[in-house]
């Protein structure tokens, strides 16, 4: 994809963006006042609960964003990643479209409708706060823990020889979480935007390497359907213009929008 072709110069103001929504876990099958959006959680900041239990995050805004031009109301469906970034779920019907932080590859970009870019990502290497592993070099003989179907697991498992490691791949993050202060894994590797956010509230793990891959997230939606995909870039492209973007982006990362997707 064309990324610098497709993203607009963020404002500077920052403007208001009404950004409530109905968000509740259920099953497909809305009118045509529910935008039905399949995500997994948690993956912070893009999807999590809130003390209160609704569904927020960088991801959510921008959907809401979507939902309030296409005149609907957004109905989170909760599923795992795999049926969301293979397209079984958008196949099957279960939603409209999908918002779980997708990075964009070749395989995926064959079975699902995939938006222009709207987040850079990289990944990152977490551990116990009181391990001995400072890098990749001290993965020998450990576990790594990943969440699986994502493009961390690829990576990892691209890697795991040269550095004389197990993958154990784990549904979401909040197990990984768990496998990690458990002792049941060493490590792990996975998005660095939201283990820089889980790492905050969780003491006991430290991010110790920045794996630059340059991957770049998108929303996805049936192959078939371009006709939301228009809507879905139409929606990002004024975001970017207006400045909407910009406030999303440091609510939930707390910095600054460039204004370029590759320089985040």
């Amino acid at each position: 994809m064309n990324i610098i072709a497709r993203r607009a110069t963020a404002a500077l103001a920052l403007l208001g963006t009404g950004l409530a929504a109905a968000c509740t876990s259920g099953t497909g099958g809305g009118d045509d006042d529910t935008l039905n959006v399949c995500t997994n959680l948690p993956f912070e900041p893009f999807e999590f609960r809130d003390d209160d239990g609704a569904v927020v995050g960088f991801d959510i805004d921008l959907m809401n964003l979507l939902a309030e031009r296409l005149d609907q109301t957004v109905e989170i469906i909760e599923i795992d990643f795999d049926a969301i970034q293979s397209g079984s779920a958008l196949n099957a019907g279960t939603c409209e479209i999908a918002a779980a932080a997708i990075s964009i590859t070749d395989e995926r970009e064959k079975s699902l409708g995939l938006s222009q870019p709207y987040f850079r990502a990289d990944q990152a290497l977490v551990t116990p706060a009181d391990s001995d592993i400072q890098s990749l070099d001290d993965l020998a003989g450990t576990t790594v823990a990943v969440q699986s179907a994502s493009t961390g697991e690829a990576y990892a498992n691209g890697i795991a020889e040269q550095y004389d490691f197990e993958v154990r791949s784990f549904e979401g993050m909040g197990d990984i979480v768990s496998a990690l202060t458990s002792g049941s894994a060493d490590a792990s590797i996975a998005d660095l935007a939201t283990w820089s956010q889980m790492v905050e509230v969780a003491d006991e793990l430290t991010l110790t390497e920045s794996i630059e891959t340059e991957e770049y997230y998108a929303f996805a939606v049936n192959k078939d359907d371009t006709e939301l995909l228009n809507e879905v870039d139409t929606m990002l492209d004024e975001a970017f213009a207006d400045g909407r973007y910009a406030e999303i982006y440091e609510r939930w990362i707390g910095e600054p929008y460039t204004g370029d997707l590759t320089e985040q």
